[in-house]
C-alpha cells in the first residue's frame, strides 16, 4: 500500500485556492520636461488667474482704462518711431550701397535699377499700424473725455465744500479747476468740429487746440506749485508721541505719492509746451518717450493698488 493512499484529498475548490500576487507593470516615467510642466502648471495659472483678475479691476473704472490706453498710446508711438529710424537708416545704408557701386561702374555705362521686385519694409509696415493703433486710441479718448465737464463740476463741488486743509493749496486747486473747463470746454468743441457735429471752421479749431493745450499747461504749472507747497508743509509735521510708526507709514506714502505726481507732471510739461506751440517743439519719438513715462508711472501705481484688494 503507498503510503499517501490514507491522506484525504487534495480539496480542488475555488474558494480554498491561495491567491498568488499577480506583478503589475510599472507606469513609464515621464519624461523631465513633462514632469517640471506638471509641476509648474498650477502655479502659472495661480499667478495668471491673479494678474487678470488684477488687469479687470484696473479695467473696471473710467480713469483705470483711460491710464491703460494712455500707455499703450504712447508706447505704441513709441515703438513706432524707433522702428520707423531703424527702417529708415537701412534704407539709406542700401541706397549708399547702390551709389557707391554705381560710382564705381565705367564710363558712359548705363545703369538700370529696378524698383518692383524690391519687398515693402517690414519695419516700416508695422510702424505704420503701430502709429495708426496710436491715433485711434488717441481718438477714443478724446471722444471719452467729451463729458469730462461733468466730473470737473464734481470736483470744483468739492473743492468749494472743503473745510480745513491748507488754504494755499485750496487755491491752487480751485484755479485748477478753472483751467481744466477752459481747456475740456475748448477740446469738445474743437473735436466736435472736426467731425461736422459743430460749426467751428478749420482755424478756429487750430486755435481751440493750441489754447485748450496752454491752460492744461497752466494746470501742470499749478500743479509744481501745489507740490513745492504741500512739501514744504510736509516738513513741518511734527511726529506725536506714541503713533511714531503709524506717522513714519503716513509720511512714506505721502513721499511715494508726491515723487510719482512730480515725475508725472515733469513728463507732461514738456508735452504741454509742444501742443501749445501751433509748429510744435519736439518729433514724435520724444513725445512717445514723454507720454509713455506719464502713462507707466501711472499704471504702476494702479496695479500696486489693485493688488492690495
Amino acid at each position: 500500500m503507498s503510503e499517501t493512499s490514507g491522506l484525504p484529498p487534495a480539496d480542488t475548490s475555488p474558494d480554498k485556492a491561495i491567491p498568488l500576487p499577480i506583478p503589475h507593470p510599472r507606469p513609464p516615467r515621464l519624461p523631465s520636461s513633462l514632469r517640471n510642466l506638471q509641476a509648474w502648471l498650477p502655479i502659472y495659472l495661480s499667478k495668471t488667474d491673479a494678474n487678470l483678475t488684477r488687469v479687470s479691476s484696473i479695467l473696471s473704472t473710467p480713469s483705470g482704462t483711460d491710464t491703460v490706453l494712455l500707455t499703450i498710446c504712447y508706447t505704441s508711438l513709441l515703438t513706432s518711431s524707433v522702428l520707423s529710424s531703424i527702417s529708415l537708416s537701412r534704407i539709406r545704408q542700401q541706397a549708399l550701397s547702390v551709389i557707391e557701386k554705381a560710382i564705381s561702374l565705367p564710363p558712359n555705362t548705363t545703369l538700370y535699377i529696378s524698383t518692383s521686385n524690391i519687398p515693402p519694409s517690414r519695419l516700416l509696415i508695422v510702424s505704420a499700424r503701430l502709429k495708426a493703433l496710436s491715433s485711434l486710441i488717441s481718438d477714443f479718448r478724446i471722444f471719452a473725455r467729451l463729458w469730462g465737464l461733468l466730473g470737473m463740476y464734481s470736483w470744483g463741488k468739492r473743492v468749494w465744500n472743503q473745510d480745513g486743509g491748507d488754504q494755499v493749496v485750496r487755491r491752487i486747486v480751485g484755479v485748477q479747476v478753472l483751467s481744466n473747463i477752459a481747456y475740456q470746454y475748448l477740446e469738445n468743441m474743437a473735436y466736435l468740429s472736426s467731425k461736422g457735429v459743430c460749426g467751428w471752421s478749420a482755424e478756429k479749431q487750430n486755435r481751440a487746440w493750441v489754447w485748450s493745450s496752454r491752460f492744461w499747461a497752466v494746470h501742470v504749472i499749478l500743479d509744481f506749485l501745489r507740490l513745492g507747497r504741500e512739501r514744504s508743509e510736509q516738513r513741518k509735521v511734527v511726529k506725536w508721541k506714541g503713533r511714531e510708526e503709524e506717522a513714519e507709514r503716513e509720511e512714506q506714502e505721502f513721499w511715494a505719492r508726491w515723487r510719482r505726481q512730480l515725475v508725472v507732471n515733469l513728463a507732461y510739461a514738456p508735452l504741454t509746451v509742444h501742443w501749445s506751440l501751433e509748429k510744435g517743439l519736439v518729433g514724435e519719438f520724444w513725445v512717445g518717450l514723454l507720454g509713455s513715462v506719464a502713462g507707466l508711472a501711472g499704471l504702476k501705481e494702479l496695479w500696486r493698488k489693485s493688488g492690495l484688494s
